[in-house]
């Protein structure tokens, strides 16, 4: 009797983690796939569109009723304020590098983390190095995938 309980033990113990690996992995269809694929490409986008002042990228790849969350005051914007920002904007950006940067889709939202390193000129032509940590949250309206909402929290060296 006694070993016939060690044994139950023994394999419950050994399919405990089989279980749980189980649980834990989440199975992904193939648009799933693509729609990731297709965040982070749109991540590297969005360095680009900023880079080259390119407002056109902005004007379609930003929602409608989008929210930025901007970390130097804590300032929550619109596409509308982003846009006219972005508009007067005189940075010449030398450096944009994207790193560590996860994605995950459920049904039309996506969420892109990462970090974001940033070397540039200001207007007077001063250097500014800065990295970034950001969230930025996806909806998908109509077939297109746009940004929703995003946070950028400075790092501090």
């Amino acid at each position: 009797m006694k070993q016939v309980l060690v044994l139950a033990i023994l394999i419950a113990l050994s399919i405990t983690p089989a279980v749980a690996q189980s649980v834990n992995t989440v199975t992904k269809n193939p648009q799933e796939s693509a729609d990731e694929k297709l965040l982070l490409q749109m991540e590297h986008d969005w360095n680009e569109a900023l880079k080259t002042h390119n407002m056109t990228w902005f004007e379609q790849n930003l929602a409608g009723d989008m929210t930025d969350i901007i970390s130097v005051n804590g300032t929550l914007y619109t596409k509308a304020e982003d846009i006219e920002s972005l508009k007067t904007d005189k940075t010449n950006y030398e450096l944009m590098e994207l790193s560590g940067m996860k994605v995950r889709v459920e049904g039309n939202a996506g969420i892109v983390t990462g970090i974001n390193r940033i070397r540039a000129r200001d207007e007077e032509g001063q250097l500014v190095e800065v990295k970034f940590a950001f969230t930025d949250v996806y909806i998908k309206r109509e077939g297109h995938w746009q940004v929703w909402a995003s946070q950028h929290t400075r790092i501090t060296p």
